[in-house]
């Protein structure tokens, strides 16, 4: 079972204030990993590092947006000056964008959307890969969506952004394949996180009904299920496993009763 830990290793997770992220920055401290959180807001990582500290666990919190090549260089010059190297990274840094009709969708909105999922992702695996390349040791998890898997209309920046997050993860997995980097890919489904609430006023009584409806397992995912699944792929335990897209969504892109016509947000 000691294949399974992270003992000994330092990670970056992006993104990690809040929901899935923070759920992996602490599922990671837990399996003995040197966590280092990063998000645009400097008080929720603070936060989350001081919640893992005060849980008995190691952890730094760094301010960055991860779309901006030059902050991410200086995250990169902070991190090996205060910590050391980053042997595994998550890109987990991203967002949604708005339901539009891709006929009339602005350039901003979707300049924006591929930008914080997919240049974001770009950038970083690009300035800590480096370092990965010259030690010959590494380990990059992405995180996608299973709305990269299939057509989800009014949702198409999302989705094409996504689509390129699972094209990079493969393509990256060969590439970096002899240097001893292995690069995989998480494709969360309808995971549960606390903004759903605040972003639904009838999320409890009629949003969450209408999603788990939808999933064969008859309930929503909890970031740990996300958590648990970055834990293995970052650890020894999935040591010949690379350019891999791993759904996590209680089957829900299996599902043989999704409706066809369902077209405003897709599985959503």
């Amino acid at each position: 079972m000691n294949s399974f830990g992270l003992n000994g290793k330092t990670a970056l997770i992006t993104g990690g204030g809040r929901g899935i992220g923070r759920a992996i920055a602490e599922g990671y401290a837990k399996a003995g990993a040197n966590v280092v959180v990063t998000a645009r807001t400097e008080n929720e990582v603070v936060f989350v590092a001081e919640q893992i500290t005060k849980a008995g666990g190691r952890a730094n919190g760094y301010a960055c947006d991860v779309t901006e090549r030059k902050q991410v260089e200086k995250l990169c010059e902070s991190i090996m000056r205060d910590i050391g190297q980053v042997d595994i990274l998550v890109n987990n840094a991203g967002g949604g964008s708005p339901i539009e009709n891709f006929l009339d969708l602005p350039d901003g909105d979707w300049d924006r959307t591929i930008t914080k999922n997919l240049k974001s992702t770009v950038i970083c695996s690009q300035v800590f890969g480096k370092g990965m390349r010259e030690r010959k040791l590494g380990n990059i998890i992405n995180i996608s969506s299973v709305m990269s898997l299939g057509p989800h209309p009014m949702r198409s920046p999302y989705a094409a952004a996504k689509a390129g997050v699972n094209a990079l993860t493969q393509t990256l997995a060969v590439e970096l394949a002899g240097s001893n980097i292995r690069v995989n890919c998480i494709a969360p489904g309808i995971i549960e996180v606390e903004r759903y609430f605040k972003q639904f006023p009838n999320y409890a009584t009629t949003v969450r009904p209408a999603r788990i409806a939808k999933v064969p397992m008859g309930f929503l995912g909890d970031p740990a299920d996300i958590a648990n699944t970055a834990i293995f792929l970052a650890s020894d335990a999935a040591r010949y496993i690379t350019g891999q897209i791993i759904r996590v969504d209680g089957g829900l892109v299996t599902n043989v009763f999704y409706k066809s016509d369902d077209v405003n947000g897709g599985w959503w």
